[in-house]
């Protein structure tokens, strides 16, 4: 696996090229049917569960990402993974960082065989979100920026900061979203570093 450090806060790459899954790797070869691309959005059907990373690593840095999920939908679920490690550490997640794309809860903290404390309050192992960032309704995009850095990360939500954490037991690692039972579409995943 490589590792990349990316020196330079101006340097920005696409994580995803808007045509293809090239970069990424799926956690299970029969989750590749979760996955499809298609005028610039990386779509995800929700099944099988599962989820796709960046066949690198990284850290210190500042990632920003659009969703949707589907018109109509009623408490759709995914989430962006963030240092991502251990492969199927807990079930079919691995080990790793969670900012929840949830519907009324995106910007949550889940630490799955990680260690962080945030400002919002503990329920065994998600930190709840200390803002409302107003989620736009299913069919609409919204954008999220996380901000990792050392041990520390920031997550902002339509410009709202909902939630910040320390003392994190991983400061680099693999970048992935996940297929968890709801249709949800990607674009302009973004990576920028920093120093």
């Amino acid at each position: 696996m490589l590792t990349c450090s990316l020196p330079g806060f101006s340097d920005s790459i696409p994580l995803f090229n808007g045509k293809d899954t090239a970069g990424w790797e799926f956690s299970t070869p029969e989750g590749k049917a979760a996955w499809s691309v298609k005028d610039g959005v990386l779509a995800c059907s929700g099944e099988p569960i599962g989820y796709i990373r960046t066949e690198k690593e990284y850290e210190n840095y500042s990632l920003t990402l659009e969703w949707r999920w589907q018109a109509g939908a009623e408490k759709a679920n995914s989430g962006l993974l963030l240092h991502i490690s251990t492969p199927n550490a807990a079930g079919p997640w691995p080990k790793c960082i969670e900012s929840q794309l949830g519907q009324g809860n995106a910007g949550d903290i889940w630490t799955i065989g990680e260690k962080a404390v945030a400002k919002g309050v503990n329920k065994g192992g998600r930190w709840i979100r200390t803002a409302d960032p107003a989620e736009k309704t299913p069919g609409e995009w919204n954008t999220m920026t996380v901000t990792c850095k050392g041990d520390s990360l920031t997550i902002t939500v339509n410009g709202v900061t909902v939630n910040e954490a320390t003392g994190l037991s991983a400061a680099k690692g693999a970048i992935g979203v996940q297929s968890e039972g709801s249709p949800i579409e990607f674009r302009n995943i973004v990576l920028t570093a920093i120093e």
